[in-house]
């Protein structure tokens, strides 16, 4: 492919600039951006075709992150050790920190967005990091593998089913505290 003469080099660039301008147009994650802290991505520069496609990295937020995700690590290995599945026995350590991490993003979602003042950074701590590493869904995988392995084929469907299922009413009820301590501060405020 030959490079067309002039300035026309991309092809198509003004096709490919208007979809990167909608892209640009989307809100902001809220723990990135605060208010009036958004940087004008609005304008192209030229001279630089490349970087408007690269994502700026928050290196604060990386290490956040990283954080939260090395304590939520060490809970999950430590809950391990404390509580060992026994060969062919239901995984009650991995469930247990789904479960408790499903009840923490449900808590954490109200409380980022209805009580808690704007942060940058409680979404990536608790959120992200903590709960990320927590966590663990191919720990379920392993967990009905070896089950089904061990000839508790059935005992391994309820076991993921129940995790669903056992997620999702934590998470439900992690919402639903939050709900509770907004609507609580709200009265205060009366």
């Amino acid at each position: 492919m030959t490079e067309p003469a002039g300035n026309d080099w991309p092809p198509n660039r003004s096709a490919e600039a208007d979809g990167l301008d909608k892209l640009r147009r989307l809100p902001v994650d809220p723990d990135l951006a605060p208010a009036g802290d958004e940087p004008d991505l609005s304008a192209s520069d030229s001279s630089h075709p490349l970087r408007s496609r690269w994502p700026r990295i928050h290196w604060a937020t990386v290490a956040v992150i990283a954080v939260g995700g090395f304590i939520g690590g060490l809970a999950r290995y430590g809950i391990g050790l404390a509580w060992p599945t026994p060969s062919g026995g239901f995984p009650w350590a991995i469930w247990t920190v789904n479960t408790i991490g499903a009840l923490i993003l449900g808590l954490l979602l109200v409380l980022v967005l209805e009580v808690l003042p704007p942060t940058r950074y409680v979404r990536a701590l608790v959120g992200t990091g903590f709960c990320g590493a927590l966590t663990t869904f191919s720990s379920v995988a392993t967990g009905a593998d070896q089950l089904v392995a061990h000839g508790h084929a059935a005992l391994a469907g309820g076991y993921v089913a129940g995790s669903l299922a056992a997620g999702l009413a934590a998470g439900s009820f992690g919402m639903t505290i939050g709900r509770s301590i907004a609507a609580y501060r709200e009265k205060g405020r009366e």
